[in-house]
Parts: C-alpha cells; structure tokens; sequence
C-alpha cells in the first residue's frame, strides 16, 4: 500500500500533489527491555557456582545477563527465563557486589538493585563426618575444591567469646583433613577460610567422655553421640556453706524445674525475682548479700587463657547425676568435698521457703529432699553446659 503527497505553490495557488512512501517496508526498531517490580535474591541464598533468581515482571526467554563487578564485564549462563522471573548461574569464582545488565535485540537495561554475592570458598560434594571425633582426633573431609593454604576454623556457642581455632588443612585424594586441637569438645561449626572468602560446612562432634578435664572444670554428663554434656568446676563457690537466698511467699517462687536441662534457666529465673524483691525493698538483709543462683552466675574460671563465665546452679537432677560419678570425679584427682548441696529446683516448682539438695556425703545412697532456704547453710557447686 502506497500514500503519496506533495506540496506544489503554482501562480499563487496551493496544489495538493502525490508522493510515494512505502509501509510495508516499514521495520520497527528495537527498544531496551523494561522491567518492573525487581526483586534480587537475598545475599545468604546465594552459592557460587549454583543458580540464583531475579523476579519480576517483563523477562523474555531471549534475554542474557552481564553482570559488571570490580574485575570487569561477565556473561553469565541463563538457564530459564519467564515473564516474571530469570534464572541463571552464579559464577564459581564470584563474590561482592554487582550491576547487573539484561540484553535484548543488541539493547540493553541495568537494573537498579544490586546483586550481592557472599565471598565463599568454592567446594562441592562435601561430606562431613556423622560420627563423634576422638579427643585431638583426625578429621577427615571429603569434598572437591580444597586448595592448599585453606584454613579450617571451629567455633562452639558455649565457648568463651571470640574462641575460635584454627587449623591449615592438608589436601587428600577424598578432600582434606586436619587434626582437632586441643581443648576443642561438643558441637562445633566448621568454617574453611581462603583469603577474604568463607565457606560453612555445617558442624563436627569433637567427642567428651565423663572424666574430661576441659572448658573450665571437669565433665561429669554426655549423652548418647557424646557432643551434649555437662562440665563442674574444680571448686566450690562462696564460703563452704552458703544459703540458698530468702525463704519467701508461694507466690514470690520462681517456678523452677527439676528436670535435666533445667538449671540453667532455673539460676536465671530465680536471680530475676531476687532482683524484683530487692527492688521494692523486700529482705533488706540480702540487699547486698548474694544467693546461691547468683554467686554461681557470677563465678568465673580462666585456664590457658580463656575465661569461662556460663556457670550455673543444676538442677535437682543434674547435681543427682553428678552425685553418681564422683567416685570418677575422685579417681580424676577432682574428689568433690563431702557436703550436702543446694540445688537450682525449689520444692514441688512453687514452694518459696524451701529448696531441694543433694547429700553428697554418701558413698551411693542417693538422698535428696527439699529443705529451708534461708536455715540451712550448705554447699555450692557451680556447673555449666554444652
């Protein structure tokens, strides 16, 4: 189809005249993609060398990725890309911050996110041991991509702040290996560091047996896979006979449990309420005197130069199964004193005037049964877990 027009100024008048223009040679040109509604993927979801996803809305299955970052201009491999969304892969060897480009028909869109990527160390099919590792034990790692330098690093919860070991790895067929250090026990995280990248590998069990002189004191519980467990200092703390705080109201009792596992929150527990007392001046008289929960959260013990301060009152049954292994406690060179001693759990939960001890000066009987707070005077024994 043809439309002419042109413009004739003959002897003062206007003619109307026909030109030619052809549309059907008409070709549209090209225009940059336009997106809508991007949303990168979250730092932490993202593994080099695995695929990540932008959502949004406007991708074709056409379209490819350049992703610019400090060393320069990459393509990237596309692997799937839809209306609302593009997937693709992330580069082995990346890690920081990147524009990122999309291109259509030679055109080309930069987002305006970022996509940041975490400097990770590189490995895959990584396979860590399931079972517990002897104390100073081998650790053996299968996995691809380990490097000579790469650095293993082991960190725990219930070790003081800021703890951290670290062991060079040695390169196997399988992957590498390295041997616990000294002073490592329990669940522990394990970390390879290559330079400013990092790689989570998941957690080891570095192994604890009852016996144990490690973490500030001796282990006197472990469960079943030996990573669980719990540790009494050397000493008793306080004089060699404290009271367990003030006999109180029914309804001034901390709530406490006598269960395994308990101790801990039981200590917390009952120094918050003695708090709350002293604050509306009840029992002036232990204004500036500690309780037996407080003077165990304020215990600490240093050895090779970490400070361990987690310490707790146990509950009734944890001082019970400390009770049952102080003959091993004894065989250590760790005997502990003939004493009776408090425990974290007051008598039925809700008592207030009275709580549960352990009579530590049998041989095997075991005797525990609640008494006055405030008119006994008996031991403390601080413990703490991991």
């Amino acid at each position: 189809m043809k439309k002419c027009f042109k413009l004739l100024f003959i002897t003062g008048l206007l003619f109307l005249a026909f030109g030619c223009d052809d549309d059907d040679k008409h070709v549209a040109e090209p225009i940059s993609p336009i997106f809508k509604e991007v949303k990168m993927p979250s730092e932490m979801s993202i593994i080099p060398g695995q695929a990540t996803q932008i959502t949004g809305l406007g991708f074709a299955h056409e379209d490819k990725i350049f992703l610019t970052g400090t060393e320069g201009t990459i393509e990237v491999e596309v692997l799937e890309a839809t209306d609302s969304y593009i997937k693709f892969v992330v580069p082995i060897d990346a890690g920081g911050e990147y524009s990122v480009t999309i291109e259509r028909a030679e055109k080309q869109t930069t987002l305006n996110s970022k996509l940041k990527v975490p400097f990770v160390v590189p490995l895959t099919d990584v396979v860590l041991p399931t079972t517990a590792i002897p104390q100073e034990g081998e650790v053996r790692i299968e996995g691809k991509g380990f490097e000579a330098g790469d650095v293993a690093k082991l960190t725990a919860t219930f070790y003081p702040d800021g703890t951290e070991y670290s062991i060079p790895v040695t390169l196997t067929s399988e992957g590498a290996k390295f041997n616990l250090p000294k002073g490592t026990y329990g669940i522990n995280t394990i970390v390879i560091e290559r330079g400013n990248r990092k790689s989570n590998l998941g957690t080891i069990i570095a192994a604890t047996n009852v016996g144990d002189v490690l973490g500030g004191g001796i282990v006197f519980w472990v469960d079943a896979n030996k990573a669980h467990g719990y540790i009494v200092s050397k000493t008793n703390v306080g004089t060699a006979t404290e009271q367990f705080g003030p006999e109180v109201d029914p309804v001034n009792a901390s709530g406490t449990s006598q269960a395994m596992g308990s101790g801990k929150s039981n200590s917390q527990k009952i120094a918050a309420k003695m708090a709350q007392l002293r604050s509306i001046n009840d029992w002036p008289e232990w204004k500036n005197t500690k309780i037996a929960a407080e003077l165990c959260e304020e215990f600490s013990v240093t050895e090779n130069n970490l400070t361990y301060t987690d310490w707790f009152l146990p509950s009734r049954e944890e001082l019970i199964e400390l009770f049952k292994v102080k003959s091993v406690m004894t065989a250590k060179g760790y005997a502990i004193s003939p004493n009776n001693y408090w425990s974290s759990s007051e008598a039925d939960g809700n008592t207030g005037w009275a709580a549960y001890y352990v009579n530590f000066y049998e041989d095997t009987n075991i005797i525990s049964e609640f008494v006055s707070k405030s008119g006994w005077k008996i031991g403390v024994r601080p413990v703490r877990s991991y």
